[in-house]
């Protein structure tokens, strides 16, 4: 029994001094934070996220990351972020923001709008040169995300989107496309197919509606 007992002490001390020498060795210099690393930024700049991780100078590479990761996830615009260690002295700092799909007007000002329609707190000349302009509403924006995914080249071409009851117009290259709020993918590549077809055979169009099922009126043909 008097065996038994000591082995356990010792196991005991042998635990408790493993978990002293890492404390200890957190503290050591070799451990300290040297370097931060920033990716997937982009709208913010990595100067905005580094103030906002706020890494202390004396900081160790093993100390808890949880409070780094609620200050960068409390940037408006992030949607989610990561902090990972890279030893022996480098934290890894990863974000996800929002992402914009249109350019919209709001208080007399120019403003990105992100897939709900809603503003984004974004410089909007950061933004890709193509996003089309919009009105702030959810179904317009939706449909816009669903036309970029589907038909990047269509997504290309268009030039303001707005809502028509609760349908969606899209202005396109001096003529106008109309969708139903929820146009399919499928939908949406008839559309393109229609409207290559018209090009191959010269013939110019002012409308395209593509609200009706399985089929797609063409208004204001001429040759």
């Amino acid at each position: 029994m008097t065996r038994r007992l000591l082995i356990g002490a010792a196991a005991v001390l042998l635990v408790a001094g493993t978990l002293v020498g890492i404390r200890w060795g957190a503290r050591l210099s070799f451990f300290q934070v040297r370097r931060v690393e920033l990716v997937g930024g982009r709208y913010l700049t990595p100067v905005e996220v580094a103030k906002a991780l706020r890494v202390p100078q004396d900081a160790s590479i093993f100390d808890d990351t949880a409070p780094l990761l609620a200050r960068v996830q409390r940037l408006a615009g992030v949607e989610e972020a990561r902090v990972v260690r890279r030893l022996p002295g480098t934290l890894r700092g990863t974000s996800r923001e929002a992402e914009a799909i249109a350019l919209g007007e709001r208080g007399g000002k120019l403003v990105l709008l992100d897939t709900r329609g809603r503003p984004l707190p974004f410089d909007p000349t950061s933004a890709p040169s193509n996003l089309p302009l919009a009105e702030p509403d959810p179904l317009v924006a939706g449909l816009l995300a669903r036309v970029r995914d589907a038909e990047p080249e269509l997504f290309g071409g268009i030039e303001r989107g707005s809502r028509l009851r609760q349908d969606v117009v899209l202005d396109i290259g001096g003529g106008r496309v109309l969708f139903r709020a929820d146009a399919s993918d499928l939908e949406i590549h008839d559309l393109v197919l229609i409207r290559d077809w018209l090009a191959r055979e010269g013939t110019t169009w002012r409308e395209l509606d593509a609200r009706f099922s399985a089929r797609i009126v063409v208004r204001g043909r001429g040759a």
